[in-house]
């Protein structure tokens, strides 16, 4: 360890260590396996073995996108504009709840460097050409990247579960006392379909809908994540957050809210 020249004086270059195990790739198969505009999927997030730890970020639902309508294809990042809502329950209790979920995370989407968003294709961030061969289209065109892409990843798309798992730490499941569900309700077609002119957007099906993730086998990494629980924490960060939707008059002077938090 030692000091460096730049601006910062208290700033100390440190040595980089390695951890390694073996990596498993996981694939459930929901039943059912699809799900139609409006209706709610349920992700219950699944027990590890004791020594192995959730790689952050890795945690989605991946479907074939069927579009029951030929001449209409999905908008750009379906898999965040799929969420209109979305509520996280961590044994039975709301610690999320946001009913403009896609709104939101389309939004932050929107700050990510061109380059990022080139390689989001299986988040169905991608060229209109590329959309419409995914959603099959009866115009879509003879672009080249777009049949390549096509050939790679076919009608499949991602719905990525990473909100608390991704933003806050390692995370071991198997130490947890309680269980943590997401509950996804899927938008309506107007909402993530454009058309051709004087069409209308009939509708989609996710279908063969699957939850992939990848966990690590290393006990040095179990057992730091596991300190985690040791002070009676049930997540391993500090505050839960829940995000309410509620309706004011324009007309009212005072507002009144309750706010219920259960006890630790």
């Amino acid at each position: 360890m030692d000091r460096t020249t730049e601006l910062m004086p208290n700033f100390r270059r440190m040595n980089k260590t390695e951890i390694t195990g073996d990596s498993t790739r996981h694939v459930l198969t929901f039943n059912p396996n699809s799900a139609k505009p409006g209706k709610e999927i349920y992700v219950n997030i699944p027990k590890l073995k004791a020594d192995s730890v959730l790689v952050p970020d890795s945690m989605a639902l991946v479907f074939d996108f069927k579009n029951s309508n030929t001449k209409s294809w999905f908008r750009n990042n379906l898999g965040k504009l799929l969420q209109e809502r979305l509520e996280i329950r961590l044994s039975g209790e709301k610690v999320y709840d946001n009913s403009g979920e896609s709104l939101l995370e389309v939004y932050k989407d929107l700050w990510l460097h061109n380059k990022q968003r080139d390689y989001m294709v299986e988040d169905s961030i991608a060229s209109e050409a590329t959309r419409k061969k995914i959603s099959k289209d009866d115009v879509a065109n003879d672009d080249a990247v777009a049949t390549a892409l096509f050939e790679v990843f076919g009608t499949k798309q991602k719905i990525r579960i990473n909100k608390i798992l991704k933003d806050h730490g390692l995370y071991a499941p198997h130490n947890m006392a309680n269980d943590l569900q997401y509950v996804i309700t899927l938008s309506t077609a107007d909402e993530i379909m454009n058309a051709q002119g004087g069409e209308s957007m009939e509708g989609y099906t996710l279908e063969n809908i699957e939850l992939e993730y990848e966990s690590i086998d290393n006990i040095e990494l179990a057992r730091k994540a596991e300190n985690l629980y040791g002070s009676e924490r049930e997540l391993s960060f500090e505050h839960a957050t829940l995000t309410k939707k509620t309706e004011w008059s324009k007309d009212s002077t005072i507002i009144n809210e309750t706010i219920n938090v259960p006890r630790r």
